[in-house]
């Protein structure tokens, strides 16, 4: 299959170009940057997406940093144009033979919002919150090209677990210096997944024309806060005596907090049933690899 990726310079997108060459699919990179062999990545215009037979759309702002208003506009601006000019750019394809055959959109996890104790699969409803409404216009936008007779698929996606980039790249120096230790009580949710187990699922969804809609992207068992600071302790062969507490967190990071405090337990009811064969099943194998590999 001829791929086209949008956010395939990221570090989640890197590891998609890995496994789509592995599969041997080809690639086509959309950027903002005109470098050599790239095609041009706006939110002005429709995409050139002629010739591609799959769509995997990873581009937007990143959601690290201080949620001002203006970061806010920036990440829902972000997903939604740039989602929006996707799907234009396939409506722009007059024959429906040659418009691409499915777009694997990411989304994320926060689509549930705060779950607390409660487990959220894909059937689960949305939740509340900001994440909870970007990811719903994200999504609505993606899903106006089902009407183009693409196959949709939105891949709700949770925390990504690799040595080269995401948390790990923040936290991995913290907890390798023993200065690691749990977030407010410890007893939030996480719903992780390592990057290389995301970039197979992603080619998993582009060739098996039996999936579609919402897909959860993540490890069959979810991990507390305090369980994951362990974990990441053990691997680390360091301890973790520390804690930070949620007015704290809340003090200096304001709304961002909430990726940190709230509970995000997800389970993958797709991959589950399809027996997806992950090559990290569980939050403590996945940070053991990241923290054998050599500096």
């Amino acid at each position: 299959m001829i791929l086209g990726i949008t956010g395939g310079t990221g570090f989640i997108g890197h590891a998609v170009q890995g496994a789509a060459k592995a599969s041997g699919d080809e690639t086509i990179l959309f950027s903002r940057r005109m470098d050599t062999g790239r095609r041009r990545f706006s939110f002005a215009e429709p995409l050139d997406v002629s010739g591609c037979e799959g769509l995997v759309h990873l581009a937007g702002e990143s959601i690290q940093g201080l949620w001002t208003a203006a970061k806010r506009r920036k990440i829902l601006e972000s997903r939604v144009e740039g989602t929006r000019r996707l799907v234009e750019g396939i409506a722009a394809i007059v024959s429906q033979q040659k418009r691409p055959r499915v777009l694997v959109s990411a989304s994320a996890i926060g689509y549930y919002g705060d779950t607390q104790a409660w487990i959220a699969d894909e059937d689960s409803p949305a939740g509340e919150g900001f994440l909870a409404e970007v990811t719903q216009a994200w999504e609505a936008e993606a899903m106006k090209a089902e009407a183009l007779g693409v196959r949709v698929v939105r891949l709700r996606i949770g925390l990504v677990l690799g040595r080269t980039g995401g948390v790990m790249k923040l936290i991995g120096p913290i907890f390798r210096g023993g200065l690691g230790g749990r977030l407010g009580s410890g007893k939030q949710w996480m719903s992780c997944i390592a990057v290389e187990d995301l970039a197979s699922m992603v080619i998993e969804c582009l060739h098996n024309d039996t999936i579609s809609g919402p897909v959860n992207a993540v490890m069959p068992d979810p991990v507390t806060n305090n369980e994951f600071t362990q974990l990441a302790a053990g691997a680390a062969h360091r301890f973790a005596p520390f804690s930070v507490p949620s007015f704290a967190l809340r003090l200096m990071l304001g709304d961002l907090s909430h990726l940190l405090l709230d509970s995000e337990r997800v389970v993958p009811k797709c991959f589950s049933a399809l027996g997806f064969p992950y090559r990290y099943k569980t939050v403590g194998s996945a940070l053991e690899s990241i923290f054998r590999r050599p500096e």
